[in-house]
């Protein structure tokens, strides 16, 4: 995930921020205890999201502790500790980033993805003997992914279903439950979560890739020709497509959501599935570029 995942913050109780903070720290925690500390360096806010969903599910409340860490060491944050959902999200986090850094040493070579990739290794082998299946099935989806990039595919649908897919089975945490409706309609989740992901990143990123000649479907698809048109043209003109895809995404995410039986945390998810998606949905298509904001 790209960043995109986040809250709508005003709307938030104070309790509930606190509470979505405490998942990111535990994260955080849950990496450092059973990997070390150079694997917290790849920590995502999007995260925080699979967690909160796939805990939503146990009816059971959450270990919270309050404690400093090097980052902040003057004021004492909230960390969520033993909790099932919270290791499943750093162990996806982690598989995740190392693909990505195989993909990233594939395109462009360096020192940053090579470095990163000898210091996740260990991590990667440990990941891949507990999820080997899981594991196996998302690197397919990635170098699929890949192989349309490498194509120019000019289909969005295809180059989305690739990433759809992938998220689809991070979401299908069969490690956590065994309630195979539950499991389908977390499958949703991430499959309709994965579409929206992959067109706004798209959509955002139209500019930098138009200017780098790197790999972006709408710029194909709707075939941008720079010579004969602005790029904020370009972005009018495909932008009701984009929207209205955008929105029915979310539309079937929460209908999925809608399904679930919730034993908790069901407003914070709610703030970030009715709210914190839409308005980043707005940004992007207002803006076309969020890259800049601040963090939460």
């Amino acid at each position: 995930m790209l960043g995109y995942v986040v809250p709508d913050k005003p709307e938030l109780k104070i309790r509930e921020y606190e509470l979505y903070s405490g998942y990111y720290c535990g994260i955080c925690k849950s990496v450092k205890l059973r990997y070390g500390q150079i694997p917290r360096m790849v920590l995502n806010y999007d995260f925080v999201f699979l967690a909160l969903v796939l805990s939503a599910l146990r009816p059971s409340t959450e270990k919270i502790k309050q404690e400093r860490c090097p980052i902040h060491p003057l004021k004492k944050r909230t960390v969520v500790y033993n909790e099932p959902a919270v290791d499943y999200a750093a162990d996806m986090m982690l598989l995740l980033t190392y693909f990505k850094l195989m993909d990233d040493q594939h395109d462009e070579g360096g020192l940053k993805p090579a470095a990163g990739l000898a210091a996740l290794k260990p991590v990667y082998k440990k990941l891949m003997k507990s999820y080997s299946e899981k594991g196996i099935m998302i690197q397919r989806e990635l170098n699929e992914l890949t192989s349309l990039e490498e194509q120019k595919c000019a289909s969005l649908d295809r180059a989305a279903e690739s990433f759809a897919k992938l998220m689809e089975e991070v979401f299908a945490a069969d490690t956590l439950t065994d309630d195979s409706h539950a499991l389908e309609l977390l499958r949703r989740i991430g499959y309709h979560t994965g579409k929206w992901i992959y067109l706004i990143d798209a959509f955002d990123d139209l500019e930098e890739n138009a200017k780098s000649g790197s790999y972006n479907p709408l710029l194909l698809q709707w075939d941008y020709q720079p010579e004969k048109e602005e790029m904020q043209d370009f972005r009018n003109r495909i932008r009701q497509r984009v929207e209205f895809n955008l929105l029915f995404y979310l539309a079937e995410l929460s209908k999925a959501w809608d399904q679930l039986s919730i034993a908790r945390n069901r407003g914070l998810v709610e703030n970030i599935i009715y709210s914190g998606l839409l308005r980043k949905t707005e940004e992007v298509l207002e803006k076309g570029n969020t890259k800049d904001a601040k963090p939460l």
